[in-house]
């Protein structure tokens, strides 16, 4: 059955701050993620159990990637990184990751352009305040479009507001593959920074797989928080803080590499500050259903390049 990956401990950040973290349609369930290893050791490449520090001060355990790009000579105007596109192999290798995240299949991206860091509180105010948006659902005391700070990355917005916020931007909500590419481009990082696992230096997520706190407290950090954890590219907060929304809709299986036509959800990217660091790596994927607009939810834009 068609089934959000369960999330460790988001059940006990629920508890601890009193809110809900996501709408979902009547009967959903979630549906069976990897069991957390609860070992803070290097993990083999791709495996879904690479967790976070419990320190937040320490230092980003880092295996430099083989760069695709460079991100001194990608071009940046208006907010937004052109990335160069080119060919990649979509999703996980290893047989101990999500059935979703297999089988893996070359995908080839054209140049386009994404917005360098997550939509912000600021900007989408913006565009409510030109009454060309919707406010966000207050469906919890941790979302942040009342939070009163500007640069928090705006979260609680339904699939249809954040698509239409990106129209009204005259852009659009990134495609999957393209979102795959700008965290890892050519490459087989596990996540953006191109490391090996994940802490609170790099990533606002939980702590690790099998805690309930978060390496950001009671709201995700300010959208650019965290340049450590900057993509090959140089794109930002592409793990932690908020999940972001994909214009694809969602499939269990990667079979094919073609995004279905229509279905009931669409696909969530990156993990956020209320996810396991196991949901914040390069080939995770998650949905959400047209009533899903949780704290643990925001997204950026992207438009074609020309």
């Amino acid at each position: 059955m068609l089934g959000r990956r369960s999330l460790p401990g988001l059940a006990l950040v629920a508890v601890a701050f009193g809110g809900a973290l996501a709408d979902r349609p009547a009967g959903a369930q979630p549906g069976g993620g990897p069991a957390p290893h609860g070992s803070e050791s290097e993990p083999p490449e791709d495996d879904p159990s690479a967790s976070v520090s419990a320190l937040p001060s320490a230092a980003p355990s880092v295996v430099p990637a083989v760069p695709s790009g460079n991100p001194r000579t990608i071009p940046f105007r208006d907010g937004m990184l052109r990335l160069p596109g080119g060919r990649f192999t979509m999703g996980s290798a290893d047989p101990k990751s999500p059935p979703n995240e297999r089988p893996i299949h070359v995908e080839m991206v054209t140049p386009f352009w994404i917005d360098k860091t997550e939509v912000t509180v600021s900007a989408y105010r913006d565009c409510v305040d030109k009454h060309a948006c919707k406010p966000p659902a207050r469906s919890s005391a941790m979302c942040t479009y009342d939070l009163a700070d500007p640069l928090l990355p705006v979260s609680c917005v339904h699939w249809s507001d954040a698509d239409a916020f990106c129209r009204a931007a005259m852009k659009r909500l990134p495609r999957e593959a393209e979102w795959e590419f700008a965290a890892r481009g050519a490459t087989k990082s596990r996540f953006p920074w191109g490391g090996n696992a994940s802490n609170c230096a790099v990533a606002a997520t939980l702590l690790t797989d099998a805690t309930g706190r978060s390496c950001a407290g009671k709201k995700p950090s300010r959208v650019g928080a965290h340049p450590m954890g900057a993509s090959l590219f140089g794109v930002l907060d592409l793990a932690g803080n908020v999940e972001e929304w994909t214009s694809d809709w969602y499939s269990e299986s990667l079979a094919g590499g073609a995004a279905p036509a229509a279905g009931a959800s669409h696909v969530l990217r990156g993990g956020g500050w209320l996810s396991p660091p196991s949901m914040s790596r390069t080939t995770s994927r998650n949905w959400g259903s047209s009533l899903e607009a949780g704290p643990n939810v925001g997204f950026r834009c992207a438009r074609d390049d020309g």
